[in-house]
């Protein structure tokens, strides 16, 4: 791997820093355009934009530290983030603030339409970062040289989508993106779409895991904002390129961005390639991997998984699926269907309620889940909340640390393990509903269908990874080739999917970045590993 270079440290430097925001300001004037991309005297439209929210932050680091050397004693409180208004920014500009090294950047939340899975369009929503004043140099509004889509990973509460960005705190994946907008050497244009389902279409089912579809919403967002920052900000850098970044679900979202770019011969965005972390390529074999293993760390992930096909996937639709179908009446009684269709909790929060249901209810035949104890992995259950001696067990119920699952036949009917296991037909479930997820699902890998991909598709999957398990690595891996690929297979004492993105963030994602835009990609498969700052395992 290349050197990480100091940029890419303060970049990363976020991720630890407990900092939150204040409110932000509204604006909900309608930008008066009907911006087009020309591509080979093709013109592709992007409806009006609507301005719903704004701010600017500063982002400062203390100079002695970035310059004390070994990057790897850089500390997570050398960075300061915080919010300003525009009259303080200015006055920071006249003063000439030398004592620190500050920059500062501007975010807006948009609206704009696009297609959405029930065939109707409908207004997205997004966040939008840009550059607005550089400190070292005493610059306002500089101009952005490359465009970031940045990809959020996995949620289930809209509180976490990105136009909610005001209230997000620093630690967090949304913030770690926004900081590529003005950070030394980095000026980007950064844009964060919410999804379907979230944001401005919270009140509508989320297709998780639908490629195509995803993909061309989050094209049509990088549009609207590329053509929002020109009319009302300033123009790209005539040179300016793109490159589309994600980790778990966002990893599969820009490696499909990437894709959908390729195949539909979509030059405008000047996307050169994606970077992307332990993504789902692959839902059918994550769900035969699931029952393989016959642990699942994360439930909420397949339900996930079902639900998006349920509410979204037409054949599915027509069939009149319902998630009941194929679960267990005990997964589908801890109410976790409505949990992910509500969108008020965190995943977290989700793993912790069937934790919590597991407890109360596991002995008399309930939904259960195990958990590490002092004494091994047991049933989280009343029964196991003492010893044999009476003495109280100490359970570790942190969520996303692995310490807790539960086997996959608490979850799905017998019929449908079988069938996905052995492509076995038998009990109530029908077979038409069967092969109709098994399709849903099948369709929506990376690389179902006549597609050859170009350059630019850089893979980075932990060998380890509980939650996504790395077949999905090799289904993209063994199809396209390691001479269409950049495959880094990681390898750490710590490989669970949260840590693994932590690393992804904190220490390769930089590099891999900087690889793309300055047209040093070349195909290779390495293995990689290692740490940044003591204390925090990667």
């Amino acid at each position: 791997m290349k050197t990480i270079k100091k940029s890419v440290i303060i970049i990363i430097s976020s991720i630890f820093a407990a900092v939150s925001f204040t409110a932000c300001t509204a604006d909900d004037e309608i930008v008066e355009q009907t911006p087009t991309f020309t591509n080979n005297n093709k013109e592709y439209p992007v409806s009006d934009v609507k301005v719903t929210a704004s701010g600017i932050m500063k982002v400062e680091a203390n100079k002695k530290n970035l310059t004390r050397g070994n990057v790897g004693e850089f500390n997570p409180e050398d960075i300061k983030i915080s919010q300003v208004s525009e009259s303080e920014a200015k006055m920071m500009l006249q003063n000439g603030d030398g004592k620190s090294t500050g920059q500062m950047y501007q975010w807006v939340t948009l609206n704009y339409r696009c297609n959405t899975a029930d065939g109707t369009q409908k207004d997205l929503s997004e966040l939008v970062v840009f550059p607005y004043l550089n400190l070292v140099v005493y610059e306002t509004n500089p101009t952005a040289n490359q465009l970031v889509i940045g990809c959020h990973s996995t949620i289930t509460s809209n509180a976490q989508c990105p136009s909610n960005f005001s209230n997000l705190p620093t630690l967090g994946e949304i913030n770690m993106l926004a900081l590529f907008a003005n950070v030394l050497s980095q000026k980007a244009l950064v844009v964060v779409p919410d999804y379907e389902g979230y944001g401005s279409t919270a009140s509508i089912p989320h297709p998780y895991c639908n490629r195509e579809l995803t993909a061309e919403q989050v094209v049509t967002g990088a549009k609207a904002a590329l053509s929002y920052y020109e009319k009302n900000v300033t123009k790209m850098d005539p040179n300016w390129s793109s490159v589309a970044i994600g980790y778990s679900q966002g990893g599969a979202v820009a490696a499909g961005v990437l894709r959908y770019c390729q195949k539909h011969g979509e030059t405008s965005l000047r996307l050169k390639g994606a970077v992307c972390g332990d993504g789902p390529y692959d839902p059918l074999a994550t769900l035969k991997r699931y029952i393989a293993m016959d642990k699942l760390y994360m439930p909420v992930a397949p339900a996930l998984l079902l639900k998006g096909a349920v509410d979204t996937d037409p054949d599915m639709i027509a069939l009149g699926c319902k998630c009941e179908d194929f679960v267990t009446d005990k997964f589908y009684q801890t109410g976790i269907f409505q949990m992910i269709q509500a969108k008020d909790k965190t995943t977290d929060d989700i793993q912790a309620a069937l934790l919590k249901h597991s407890f109360e209810n596991g002995d008399e035949g309930g939904f259960m889940m195990r958990a590490q104890s002092n004494d091994g992995f047991l049933p989280y259950t009343k029964n196991n909340a003492t010893d044999s001696k009476g003495k109280k067990r100490s359970f570790e119920l942190e969520n996303g640390k692995g310490y807790n699952y539960c086997t996959v036949d608490q979850c799905l009917k017998p019929e449908v393990i079988e069938y996905f296991r052995n492509g076995t037909i038998s009990g109530d479930v029908p077979e038409a509903k069967l092969k109709a997820l098994e399709n849903a699902m099948a369709k929506n890998a990376l690389t179902a269908g006549d597609f050859t991909p170009g350059k630019g598709f850089t893979f980075f999957h932990s060998i380890g990874d509980e939650v996504v398990p790395y077949c999905n690595f090799e289904s993209v891996r063994n199809t396209w080739g390691v001479n269409s690929i950049v495959a880094l297979t990681y390898q750490s004492n710590t490989t669970l999917h949260v840590a693994t993105g932590t690393s992804f963030y904190a220490v390769y994602c930089g590099s891999l970045v900087d690889e793309i835009l300055k047209d040093n990609w070349g195909a290779r498969e390495e293995t990689v590993g290692g740490g940044l700052w003591k204390g925090y395992a990667m």
